[in-house]
Parts: C-alpha cells; structure tokens; sequence
C-alpha cells in the first residue's frame, strides 16, 4: 500500500505545470457500488504495511489482531525494551508485560468501543533503570462510529513520561522537605513547656494539619506577670507555610515583651495591631489575650478578631463570649475592648484556633455548637480536655488545617463570689 497527500474518494486534478496542450487524464470519482476485496485480518503486517514507518519509532509499538489479541508486529524499540516476541501468538502470552502494566483489559475495551483507551504512568524496569511510559490502545480497521464491521485490531503504543514523573517526585519531595521545615519551625516557636501558676492549671497542644495541608500560624503561650497573675495567650496567623510560621515566631515575641509593661490587653492588642502592619502589611492575625488574676479569681481579656472564649462551669453549664470584638491584627484603626469575668472555682475555659471548629461543608456555628457539647461533658485536667476536643471534632493526623487548643482549669477553693458579668451568655 502506498502513502498519498489525496484524500479518500477526491478525484485527481491535473497538475498546473503540466505544458498548454498535453493530455492530461483525470480520473472521476470513485464508484460507490464497486466494494474493493477484503484483505485477510490475520495478514496484520499486509493489512497496514507500516513496517518501515513504525520500525523508525524510537518508541515502543506493538500490533495485535483478532479477538485474542494475537501479535502481528512489534518494533525494534518495542523488542529492545521488553526482549524478543513471537508473532502469532495471543497478547497474554506473547506480551506478557502488557498484563502486568494492566494493558489488556484496555485492548478488550479499545476493541468494544472504537475508542482509544491510555493508561498513565507506568513503571517498566528496564536496563537503564526504572522508566515511565504512558501506554495506550487504539483500534484499527474500524473507524469511530461506523457499523460495518468492529475493528480488526489494537495498535499499542508507549511514549516515555520519566522526565516529567521524575520532575513530579522531585517536586513533591520538595514540598514535603517545605513542610517539615515549617513545621519544625512551628514547634520550635512554641512554648517548649508551659509555666504551671500554683492557683491554675494549663495545658496546650498543636496539630499541624495533614501532608496535603501547609502548616499555618498558629500559636498559644503562658506567660506569668507580676502579682501571681497569668496572661494565656492565642493566635492564628491567616495564611500558610514558612513565613506565616515565621510572622507568627515574631508575634510572639511581641506579645512577651508587651506583657512586661503589665498594660491591659485591649492596649496589648493595639501595640500588636501596629507591629503586625509593620511585618507584613499583607498578612492578618487573630488573637486573643486574656490576664487571670487569682486574688480576685477575674479573668480579664480583649480578642482581635478570634473566635469566643468557651467556660465550663462546675454544673456543666457552658458559656460563650458575645462581647464586642476587636478587628484582626495587621489591619488598622481599629478599637479594642477589654472584658471582665469572675470565674467560679472549677470552672474550666478553652481557647482554641479555627482548625478545631471550622469545616469546608459546614457553617462554622455547627463546629462552635459542638464544641460546646463536647466541652460540657468534658472532665478533669486541661491535658485530658484538650485531647477530648480533639477527638471528639475529628482532628486527626490527615486534618485539612492546624489546631492550637490552650484549656485552663480553676482549681475548686471556697470562698470565691459565684457571678459571671453579663459579657458571657449561655450557649
């Protein structure tokens, strides 16, 4: 069979060089009603005559015929590739590496629907090493769509993808030395052991979210002022990665040393608002920071922009923060407030970043109303409420975002007036 630039069924047109005068025969179409004879499917190699064309291929091809997929050709990359193949014999013996690669069931179907059929991918051992090839299955002797007659056979062909699968891995290796790297540098920012004041009991735990999730900017402290007082602290950097891990190290940092000028928090929240513009004017952070003074058993507070404070009261009841919020860290101009609570003794509190409550496919009131629940029925040390919240909000090892939880505990002590000001209402 011959190769030609004529389409199918076009009559010839006589050439525009041909000399003024010489004849010049041009066939008229061809005949519908005269049906050329049927060439032998078992002759794949006459069938087609592609021989010298696919024998040049640097890649590997190979050519069945029949239902059994018996081998008509392979070429010469096909064969260096996988060694020598008999002709004639169906795929699954002939070409048994087509069934390892899960290449066969493809040909079935390839045949079925006169539609090619691919696999991605593949790994191939061969000398050189593992290479990666992109396999695919076409239908020969049945064009898509037509209803004459199935196709006669499957032309399979590999094209080599190493490079770009190689350049994925390295890629994913990459960012997963990224994440490791924020992530120790998350952990390393973090308080190494909390202070433990003698009249409150604390515990904190961080979760960085799963291997398909970037670390962000969560962050929580402890820190210990003059008078026996304690400032517990919470933030969220919005934004992912190395430098929200490391916009949050400097928040911190300013948060301890505001601290020492024993300023009340709506002040402390208006210092960290400056110094957040200041790092990066790009970026925004959440927080809250709250004074618990013992000798009045008062907790004193200001958030910019966080989620509400959560107090469990000793008969279970729990309570919500609904006071007016600050706006973000790193916005400006805004105004802070600071609030007071009396806490009863063995009243239980739980500061928290929005990994725990919110969720893509919910609206974040739902996780707020189950942390709630959960926090009413959860007892004992702040070390045991923190991993119950956890458990109980699905945070897991593969969790879609970080988590920060601070829990502090007011150890029961008579004496203590039992009142709540009206800034926390019941949830």
């Amino acid at each position: 069979m011959r190769w030609s630039a004529r389409l199918t069924g076009a009559p010839w047109r006589a050439a525009p060089t041909s000399p003024p005068g010489d004849p010049v025969t041009v066939p008229g179409p061809r005949d519908p009603s005269v049906i050329p004879g049927l060439l032998d499917p078992r002759d794949i190699q006459e069938l087609y005559d592609l021989r010298d064309v696919l024998a040049r291929l640097p890649a590997p091809v190979a050519v069945t015929y029949g239902p059994l997929h018996q081998l008509g050709y392979a070429n010469r990359a096909y064969r260096e590739l996988f060694g020598e193949r008999t002709n004639g014999l169906p795929a699954c013996e002939a070409l048994p590496e087509l069934s390892a690669l899960g290449v066969l069931p493809l040909m079935d179907q390839a045949i079925r629907s006169r539609r090619p059929r691919s696999v991605k991918a593949r790994c191939i051992l061969g000398l050189g090493g593992n290479r990666y090839y992109n396999v695919s299955c076409v239908p020969l002797g049945g064009a898509e769509g037509n209803d004459t007659g199935p196709p006669v056979g499957v032309l399979i062909f590999a094209a080599e993808v190493t490079d770009q699968v190689q350049a994925a891995a390295r890629l994913r290796e990459a960012e997963r030395r990224q994440r490791e790297a924020a992530v120790t540098l998350q952990r390393s920012l973090l308080p190494q052991k909390l202070e433990q004041p003698a009249d409150l009991r604390v515990a904190a735990t961080y979760q960085p979210g799963g291997a398909d999730a970037a670390v962000g900017g969560d962050w929580y402290d402890v820190i210990g002022l003059g008078g026996g007082r304690t400032a517990l602290v919470i933030g969220d950097v919005m934004g992912r990665g190395l430098r929200a891990a490391a916009v949050m190290g400097q928040l911190r940092t300013a948060v301890r040393a505001y601290a020492r000028l024993d300023l009340p928090p709506h002040e402390i929240m208006g210092l960290l608002d400056s110094i957040a513009m200041e790092i990066d004017a790009n970026q925004i952070a959440t927080c809250t920071y709250a004074v618990w003074d013992p000798g009045g058993a008062t907790l004193l507070y200001a958030s910019a922009g966080h989620l509400p404070l959560l107090l469990r009261c000793p008969d279970g009841t729990v309570l919500r923060g609904e006071e007016q919020n600050g706006p973000p860290l790193g916005t400006g101009g805004g105004t802070h407030h600071s609030h007071t609570l009396r806490l009863l003794p063995g009243t239980t509190g739980v500061l928290y970043t929005d990994g725990l409550v919110e969720r893509r496919d919910e609206d974040i009131d739902q996780g707020l109303d189950l942390l709630a629940r959960t926090l009413s029925g959860a007892l004992g040390d702040p070390e045991i409420v923190c991993a119950r919240l956890l458990r109980a909000m699905g945070v897991t090892a593969e969790h879609d975002d970080d988590v920060a939880v601070l829990a502090f505990h007011v150890p029961d002590a008579p004496g203590l007036d039992p009142p709540l000001d009206s800034d926390v209402v019941e949830v």
